[in-house]
């Protein structure tokens, strides 16, 4: 089996940067697959009129992917649990893809507004998958649309080639959200695209254990902010996804990832992190 971690980063180089490639890299090793970084190499950009945000879906469009058995997408911002030696890939067995939901996201969305990422217009953009593209988009138990984090993704061969002759590409999907009208720009990018996608047809997908994709983000705003932590017992990949955090060194990065936040103790502005 040829597995293969792949990661991307478009900008200059950062240590938060430099240690998600170090830590993915020795991960890689150890459960016998091989790694991919590639830095400002931009791909999926040349296929869709929005830079950037499409360039973690390099796999979809680049040929060059095609030879692995799998393809696993992880952020920048993801750092494995200290000695990880859980196998990532261990989680597809006759799948196309496999993800993580975030579980709390219907709620927050209900509660806040951010960029536009409310309930409602999840609503409006799961209806819109259903008018345009007969897809039945799941929703949790008590019938919010959910959501799906593609800081983790793992791909089999069949799955990826799945993706590239029967998904629409990434501008047909852009084309017609800007035709809807009222979309804020998030829906547009490729977290969407994916999570739309992935149940479309007959697409396997596999929910992994959210330990694969655990994150961590501010709650509220200045000064009652508070961290949601949603590390579990057996956290494996930890999601970091505090703005700034890409400028810490190593060190505090290994304690947020590996401690609980009581000890970590971070090397930033003492309000932190209610200092946006």
């Amino acid at each position: 089996m040829r597995n293969l971690i792949y990661q991307y980063w478009i900008g200059p180089d950062k240590p938060g940067v430099t240690e998600s490639v170090r830590l993915m890299k020795a991960y890689a090793k150890r459960i016998g697959a091989e790694y991919r970084f590639d830095n400002n190499i931009k791909i999926a950009s040349h296929t869709v009129d929005i830079p950037i945000y499409y360039e973690p879906a390099n796999p979809l469009v680049d040929e060059s992917f095609d030879v692995y058995d799998n393809v696993a997408l992880v952020d920048i911002d993801v750092f494995p649990s200290d000695g990880l030696t859980d196998d990532l890939f261990a989680n597809l067995t006759d799948e196309d893809a496999g993800i993580c939901t975030e579980p709390q996201q219907p709620h927050f969305r209900q509660i806040y507004q951010t960029a536009g990422i409310v309930f409602e217009n999840d609503l409006r953009w799961s209806k819109l998958l259903k008018d345009v593209w007969n897809i039945d988009y799941p929703v949790d138990a008590i019938a919010r649309p959910k959501v799906f984090n593609t800081g983790v993704v793992v791909i089999s061969k069949k799955g990826l080639q799945k993706m590239k002759k029967e998904w629409p590409t990434f501008q047909e999907y852009v084309n017609v959200l800007r035709e809807a009208n009222g979309f804020p720009r998030f829906y547009l990018l490729f977290q969407d695209y994916f999570s739309a996608f992935i149940h479309m047809g007959d697409f396997k997908l596999k929910e992994m254990p959210n330990s694969w994709n655990c994150y961590m983000h501010k709650l509220d705003a200045h000064p009652n902010a508070s961290v949601n932590d949603t590390r579990p017992v057996d956290a494996k990949l930890i999601h970091v996804m505090f703005r700034g955090a890409d400028d810490w060194p190593a060190d505090a990065l290994w304690r947020v990832v590996n401690l609980p936040v009581a000890l970590w103790n971070l090397p930033v502005n003492a309000n932190w992190p209610n200092n946006d």
